[in-house]
């Protein structure tokens, strides 16, 4: 009988930020549903687990998607210095495939990941089999009109989520062990940016966007970063929190970390209005489950028109403002 052949899984959650929970469900909804092996292979998971200085080290290593448990103690804004801990962590026995959940984190660290080691990256990874020594995922393709497989010959394989997988409804483990409990080397944490004269903002929280009752969110149709940030100014005097869609994240209009759709974050709010976006299948995914939506555009044909249960056909910046003042 021949032995069962080992695949050597790093699942890597981010309890650094603000979205540990959501990450931890995708990552364990993807490992007990999305991932399958030949039935000549076993998978052997061990979650590495990234810790910001003021996370509850307690409470998250109980959120890790394996019982075999790695701490790497992180630092804020570096994903350089990140990466090289954890490909120093796994020296020595590495990996055969890192799983990162979906989201500019972990989109950059499976690449940086993928070029440190000589592997190979795919983002936006739906499911995942392992067959013949290929990895072959699903993702979205054409604007979430279509699928496609593709494969990833290079080890190690470095894949992160589909954002749809944050829904997975699965519980972690009873125990965890932690076998490894590390920080950034000292000269590491020394280490000057990779740019000189570099600003660390912090990123906005991410939480209000899956709590809030009342979202407003922007879209192309504000014209520019000047308009985003009137939109914003009129969310924050009615109590709303802010959202954008992709194409203003491109522009770089706004944060990434204020995107809505299948690559940003997915609401529930009871109200959600939709200021100067078209509507793509991608982007109703993140709003989708709202009680109440309301659209405004200067295009009557425009798809969200179709899905909106108030219409208003006018300047999305100029609607929000005169809104405002009257809610304010």
């Amino acid at each position: 009988m021949t032995a069962a052949r080992t695949l050597r899984v790093a699942a890597v959650l981010d309890a650094a930020g603000t979205a540990a929970e959501r990450h931890a469900r995708a990552l364990l909804g993807f490992l007990r549903g999305g991932l399958t092996c030949d039935p000549g292979s076993a998978a052997e998971v061990t979650a590495h687990v990234l810790l910001g200085g003021g996370a509850d080290r307690d409470r998250v290593v109980g959120l890790a998607p394996a019982r075999d448990v790695r701490v790497i103690r992180t630092l804020p804004h570096r994903p350089d210095l990140v990466a090289a801990a954890i490909v120093a962590v796994e020296a020595g026995g590495g990996a055969d495939l890192y799983v990162f959940p979906g989201g500019p984190l972990g989109s950059e660290l499976a690449a940086r990941i993928a070029a440190r080691t000589g592997g190979s990256v795919l983002t936006g990874v739906q499911e995942a089999s392992v067959a013949a020594g290929v990895l072959t995922c699903r993702r979205a393709a054409y604007a979430n009109h279509l699928t496609m497989d593709v494969q990833l010959t290079s080890r190690p394989w470095c894949i992160a989520l589909d954002g749809a997988w944050t829904d997975a409804a699965c519980e972690p483990p009873d125990e965890h062990v932690v076998h490894v409990d590390v920080g950034l080397a000292e000269d590491a944490v020394s280490a000057p940016a990779p740019f000189h004269d570099v600003e660390h903002l912090e990123p906005p929280p991410t939480g209000d966007l899956e709590s809030a009752r009342f979202l407003v969110v922007a879209g192309r149709g504000a014209g520019s970063r000047v308009g985003v940030e009137r939109i914003a100014a009129a969310a924050a005097r009615m109590g709303a929190a802010l959202g954008v869609t992709r194409p203003v994240v491109m522009n770089a209009w706004a944060s990434p970390d204020r995107q809505v759709g299948v690559s940003g974050t997915r609401t529930a709010p009871a109200v959600c209005v939709v200021a100067g976006a078209s509507g793509s299948p991608a982007f109703l995914w993140g709003i989708e489950r709202a009680g109440f939506i309301a659209a405004v555009d200067t295009d009557d044909r425009a798809p969200i028109t179709g899905e909106a249960d108030a219409v208003v056909i006018d300047d999305a910046v100029a609607v929000l403002e005169a809104l405002a003042d009257l809610l304010g």
